[in-house]
């Protein structure tokens, strides 16, 4: 054990100190004391213990709190100390019982299993994490809908297995980023996550311990977790054997990396110089080569998508492996994976948001872009207006590379009037606006405003 620093793999990849705060060791000794003090909180206002035990006991946990996040060695044992008993509640709890008298100790966890403070935990992590990225969310939206108001009217090249299709907008292109953001939004899942069950989920010991207070007790604990709304709510059921509930956690957390993995795909591909439709802002050096100017940012956050399965992949593993009353390893898979889903999800979108803030498009270039692939391009709407009029040979000789398609047009169809603007991507978009603001409609008529909330940095 280092007496110098804690062990960390930050190094390991670069951008996951984005928001580590909310996701590391401190926090989750952190969210566990959180339930366990709302426990003891609970059995005081209901009667079941002292307001002197109750002080002793929530005062014991602050302290012992406060020693781990001062004192990353301390914190350091306790991981070492976890893998005795499999999880980190049962060395936290006699960490913090070193402090107590016998009354306060035994009022500590009193009726609950590790399973109950552990999935709680999580789930706190996971409802702060999620309310957060809500809130980022909205703000990346936002700013791809000013963007895509911005360049409405932008024409470039929409590509399809990276060839050249057809003629878009640029403002068209920013509205679907913009949707998939707004998508990933709206579906957020209810962190509904208060467990508690005792040692089997039939709340043996807690109906022992409280007796006819137990549906009070059990109220009480949900009102300390998740405010003065639980007061008018059924209590839940204990759901420690419903894992898809953390799969569908899982997959929200998976949806945030990968809508930012999408984009910078499609920013990668418009910043690479030979293309130059798009630039960044902020981007990174080279050790080694002084002239270029790598986009950092979108790096990270195509890296990111390519993380997100692995983790992804264990919770579905999980679920399916879940087994009995408290599955024997299935539920211990869950928390890393949990962990790297929260650590990819909240860096994805701090870079994403980052990224779009910085984004700086280069119409002359979408331009030169498109009319390099020109004539190409008109070759369907080419066979759809006068497919049956010209033959193969002809549409052969007005879509040829460096052709003049308009002349070669008329001399195939003689003196057809209108066609001084057949061959002009303007004249080719389609719905292309109607889509538009029919995307941004769509997304202002759903837009809820959501509280003020601190963003992770």
């Amino acid at each position: 054990m280092t007496e110098n620093a804690p062990h960390t793999r930050f190094l390991f990849a670069p951008g996951d100190l984005r928001g580590a705060e909310a996701i590391d060791d401190v926090a989750l000794v952190s969210a566990i004391g959180n339930v366990e003090s709302a426990w003891v909180e609970a059995q005081a206002r209901v009667g079941l213990i002292s307001s002197d035990i109750r002080a002793e006991a929530t005062a014991g946990i602050e302290a012992a709190i406060r020693t781990l996040q001062d004192n990353p060695g301390e914190l350091e044992t306790l991981g070492e100390n976890a893998e005795a008993g499999g999880n980190p509640v049962i060395p936290f709890l006699a960490h913090v019982r070193t402090g107590l008298g016998p009354e306060a100790a035994r009022a500590l966890h009193r009726g609950l299993t590790s399973q109950d403070v552990m999935d709680s935990a999580l789930g706190l992590l996971v409802w702060r994490v999620v309310r957060q990225m809500q809130a980022r969310l909205e703000v990346i939206a936002e700013t791809l809908v000013s963007l895509s108001d911005a360049q409405a009217s932008t024409l470039c090249l929409a590509r399809t297995l990276t060839q050249p299709a057809l003629p878009t907008t640029f403002g068209l292109k920013a509205a679907t980023w913009a949707a998939e953001v707004h998508e990933v939004k709206t579906e957020a899942p209810f962190v509904d996550y208060v467990q508690v069950g005792g040692a089997a989920g039939t709340r043996a010991a807690i109906r022992q311990m409280a007796g006819d207070s137990t549906d009070s007790l059990l109220r009480e604990f949900h009102v300390q977790l998740r405010g003065p709304d639980a007061a008018i709510t059924h209590v839940p059921v204990p759901w420690h054997t419903d894992r898809v509930r953390i799969l569908n956690w899982g997959s929200h957390l998976a949806q945030c990396v990968t809508v930012g993995a999408s984009i910078a795909r499609d920013v990668l591909i418009g910043v690479r110089p030979e293309i130059g439709e798009l630039a960044l802002a902020s981007t990174g050096g080279s050790s080694a080569m002084p002239h270029k100017s790598n986009p950092t940012s979108a790096v990270l956050l195509h890296r990111n998508g390519m993380r997100v399965p692995g983790a992804l992949s264990t919770l579905t593993t999980a679920a399916a492996e879940a087994v009995e009353e408290r599955s024997d390893g299935a539920w211990h898979a869950e928390w890393p994976a949990l962990s790297e889903l929260m650590t990819l999800a909240i860096s994805s979108l701090i870079i994403l948001d980052e990224m779009i803030e910085g984004l700086s498009v280069s119409p002359e270039a979408m331009r030169a872009n498109l009319e390099a692939a020109s004539p190409g391009i008109y070759g369907e709407k080419l066979n759809i207006v006068f497919g049956d009029r010209l033959t193969k040979e002809q549409r052969t000789a007005i879509l040829a590379p460096g052709a003049d398609p308009l002349t070669e047009l008329r001399s195939a169809l003689g003196d057809e009037p209108g066609l001084e603007d057949f061959f002009t991507a303007e004249s080719s978009l389609g719905d292309a606006e109607d889509i538009r603001r029919s995307i941004l409609a769509a997304i202002d008529e759903t837009g809820q405003p959501e509280p003020d909330l601190p963003y992770f940095d």
